[in-house]
């Protein structure tokens, strides 16, 4: 197992050796580098161009450029940002666990909620009252997140003062006022997710049931309480962890609509702020946090995926 993890960490660092330098190589391209934000486009000369080129080290090679970001960056040090005058590390500290905890409740709520809906699904399969969490399932997901944070503000603004809170608290200061300030923006991402939990739960479900040795079992006479919440549903769960592995990476990075419908600095709008003022170290160290947490989070679904099936043990 120490091999298999210390394998797939390596290749963790590679996938995020080559998202910084494309990231880096990216920013090179966007038109309108940071020279032009800082000095303006009107008024100022071609040679005070050159020098602040020169110094902010943006007249080298690329690859000097990456090789000394590269540097730091392995120290931790992912310099300051041009924009701000403030550490990248910093600015990330502050960005990064407002998305996290959105991520982190949001996957939570949907997994609370899918789960149970997905095994109530397989078990009435074909019959009215599954056919009914079906339908509804289909209705929930297709709403479009921005949709459903919308009308949750709106509710909350009009009819759920008790669970609006319209700026965010940090934990450290005060956890009610920080779950105030959270449960409609969760909410507004784990209810579509939380369809897709369920509708892939109830797949992989009836997917296990109709297995030779759940078969035989019934046929046996195994009580189906058993057979179907305890063997079944244990190897149904694996697909359902795989999906949740990869939503969770893609939350990380892709709350930004949700971020700014409910006014939480997190990281995803702290990167598209950045994005437009050319702040590149700030995009650099963003999108890399973002790539880690995604390697961090398949590598925990590889880590379990032998815990639940003793098949995937080599």
């Amino acid at each position: 197992m120490i091999r298999y993890v210390a394998q797939r960490l390596a290749a963790g660092a590679g996938v995020l050796l080559a998202v910084s330098f494309l990231t880096f190589w990216l920013g090179t391209l966007i038109p309108g580098d940071l020279v032009t934000v800082l000095v303006g486009s009107e008024g100022a000369t071609s040679e005070q161009y050159r020098d602040l080129r020169h110094k902010l080290g943006l007249d080298a090679p690329l690859l000097t450029q990456y090789g000394r970001w590269l540097r730091s960056a392995v120290r931790g040090d992912f310099g300051k940002s041009p924009i701000t005058g403030r550490y990248v590390t910093d600015e990330i500290a502050r960005h990064f666990p407002i998305s996290l905890e959105l991520a982190l409740l949001s996957l939570v709520e949907s997994i609370l909620i899918g789960v149970p809906l997905g095994v109530f699904a397989a078990v009435r399969a074909n019959r009215p009252a599954g056919l009914a969490v079906r339908a509804a399932l289909f209705v929930v997901f297709s709403v479009p997140p921005f949709v459903a944070g919308v009308l949750l503000v709106l509710a909350g603004a009009l009819y759920l003062g008790p669970l609006y809170q319209a700026s965010y608290v940090p934990m450290t200061e005060n956890v009610v006022l920080n779950l105030r300030s959270m449960i409609l923006p969760t909410l507004s991402i784990a209810i579509p997710l939380a369809a897709m939990t369920a509708q892939m739960s109830r797949a992989a479900l009836l997917e296990a049931l109709g297995e030779a040795y759940i078969v035989t079992a019934l046929a046996k006479g195994a009580p189906r309480r058993n057979i179907v919440y305890i063997h079944a549903l244990k190897n149904a769960l694996v697909p359902v962890i795989t999906l949740q592995g990869y939503v969770f990476g893609s939350l990380i990075g892709g709350l930004i609509v949700t971020e700014q419908i409910f006014n939480l600095e997190g990281l995803g709008r702290g990167l598209l702020v950045a994005i437009g003022q050319r702040d590149y170290p700030f995009v650099v160290a963003g999108t890399l946090m973002i790539a880690a947490m995604f390697v961090l989070a398949n590598l925990i679904v590889d880590i379990l995926y032998p815990i639940l099936d003793p098949t995937q043990r080599t």
